[in-house]
């Protein structure tokens, strides 16, 4: 585990993936990670929304995404751990499985909510379909 992608949402599950990073960094302080906030497109209803509009919409919300990646990189660079930080607005799963590719990533390591399995049964978690759809290895911090 070199070159790590670390979904980072700001929740504790999250929290507690990065915390597990610097812990692990202690033995093998050649990791690279690399933190990636997805934020959801927006939702659009009625017939007609200008460019300017969504561009506005997307912009919103990749500037929400920044401060929530600058919240985990604080915390890896006061560690000493080598980071960068992404963004992204669409589907999470898919922008996760981009980003491993596109960064050359190792493992992801991510936090899990601890959704119940009826809850996952009718939902699906982003952590399961991360699991399923991730073409490295998965690491899930409880």
């Amino acid at each position: 585990m070199q070159k790590v992608l670390v979904p980072f949402d700001g929740s504790p599950s999250a929290k507690r993936a990065i915390q597990y990073l610097v812990n692990f960094s202690k033995e093998y302080p050649q990791l690279t990670v690399h933190v990636l906030n997805v934020q959801p497109g927006p939702k659009l209803y009625g017939n007609y929304v200008s460019a300017t509009m969504l561009d506005q919409l997307n912009a919103g919300a990749e500037d929400h995404a920044k401060e929530i990646v600058a919240e985990a990189a604080a915390e890896l660079k006061a560690a000493g751990i080598v980071c960068e930080t992404h963004t992204a607005v669409g589907e999470v799963t898919s922008a996760l499985v981009e980003a491993v590719t596109r960064h050359g990533c190792d493992t992801v390591v991510m936090g899990t909510r601890g959704m119940g399995s009826l809850g996952n049964l009718v939902m699906g978690s982003v952590a399961t379909r991360v699991v399923h759809d991730s073409p490295v290895p998965v690491l899930l911090v409880k």
